[in-house]
């Protein structure tokens, strides 16, 4: 660590993430990067689309780079051209940028951006953004990614549990959690209470698990079916959720409203907000539902949930299946004294888990991993 008066190293960085359209890992990233411009650092965001589809905006400070390369290929040998493509235009786009480091979330564009960029040229820190003993990448790219992560300057996980799973295949693995802002409102509790609604955020895919959270919305309020469910997210699965929803019956009081930002408003209008997922990394959408004061209930996943609740104190944990999520979810109907419990010690998770805190590990990480890089030889 530099002396207290030693002056403080502001660093060129290039920053790699797939997209900004939605997304917990999108929004860390746009705010990550935001607030390192902010401490005077030069950063250079860079995605792998053409930036129309963003959902989250950057400081004007952020050098924007879309590089217009995401789409997909039909065949073999066009895949392999269009990986080739992709490469090329990373390793390019280093050579003119020069950064001190480079910053990489997710694992795709992890493994891209080391099998792009030379070993004799600037570190290259990469993000799991997932639980990566969970996120498969298919067997191909799932050999490649332990292969590369060996050359990464430092892999960063969400949690001790993924970090654990990393330390195989990497000689320098930090923990770094996510980060919540402070709401810009919280949650008046006599409305949602009287709403009786149920929400949902996330991408409308399988890994959200939100098909077995219809199962078990359809089963815990069978028996009043005032209550209603609604899941802000955009996905694959947007047609057979509805399609679900039609065979289950609640299709009248099931909502799919696309992506919805700012979210904190209408979020706010939520008696109880429920996470789904069949995995996670750390997942923002529940940091955001405990700061606004929304009771929170959640698979009990060993990366993220588990990290973030403190079960029965300021969220419910349950059983990672159809049957936990009914079971929570009737609970948490019932006693509404609990619930409200629930939603007020939760809005304290901006205590624990502030971005002030998550950018000083960051930034302290970059600086460590510029001063101690060397060249192979």
């Amino acid at each position: 660590m530099p002396a207290d008066d030693a002056p403080l190293v502001r660093l060129s960085i290039a920053c790699f993430i797939h997209s900004l359209d939605g997304g917990g890992a999108e929004r860390v990233m746009a705010g990550l990067t935001s607030r390192l411009t902010q401490r005077g650092h030069r950063v250079s965001l860079i995605t792998f689309d053409d930036g129309s589809s963003d959902r989250h905006a950057v400081t004007e400070s952020v050098h924007r780079v879309p590089l217009a390369l995401s789409s997909d290929a039909r065949g073999l040998l066009a895949k392999f051209h269009q990986v080739r493509a992709r490469h090329r235009a990373i390793a390019d786009l280093v050579d003119r940028l020069s950064p001190d480091v480079i910053l990489s979330f997710c694992d795709r564009t992890n493994v891209d951006v080391l099998l792009a960029t030379d070993p004799s040229g600037p570190p290259v820190v990469v993000c799991e953004r997932s639980d990566p003993a969970r996120q498969s990448l298919g067997p191909i790219w799932n050999a490649v990614r332990r292969r590369q992560y060996k050359t990464a300057a430092t892999v960063v996980a969400l949690t001790e549990t993924s970090a654990r799973y990393l330390r195989p295949f990497s000689r320098s693995v930090a923990v770094v959690p996510s980060a919540v802002d402070p709401p810009p409102l919280t949650s008046d509790r006599e409305p949602a209470c009287a709403r009786k609604q149920i929400a949902g955020v996330g991408r409308l895919e399988p890994e959200k698990g939100f098909d077995r959270l219809l199962i078990a919305f359809a089963q815990a309020t069978s028996d009043d079916p005032q209550w209603r469910l609604v899941i802000y997210g955009e996905g694959s699965r947007r047609d057979a959720l509805l399609a679900q929803a039609r065979s289950l019956g609640i299709s009248d009081r099931f909502e799919l409203p696309g992506w919805v930002r700012p979210l904190a408003e209408p979020l706010s209008q939520a008696t109880l907000f429920c996470l789904p997922s069949r995995y996670e990394g750390f997942p923002s959408a529940l940091l955001e539902a405990m700061s606004l004061g929304i009771p929170s209930l959640s698979v009990d996943c060993e990366s993220g949930p588990r990290v973030i609740i403190d079960h029965g104190r300021d969220g419910w944990l349950v059983e990672s299946s159809v049957e936990g999520l009914r079971r929570g979810i009737a609970q948490l109907i019932n006693d509404a004294q609990q619930r409200e419990a629930l939603g007020q010690a939760g809005t304290r998770i901006v205590d624990r888990f502030g971005w002030n805190s998550m950018v000083d590990r960051y930034e302290q990480l970059l600086r460590d991993v510029v001063q101690t890089h060397t060249v192979p030889g």
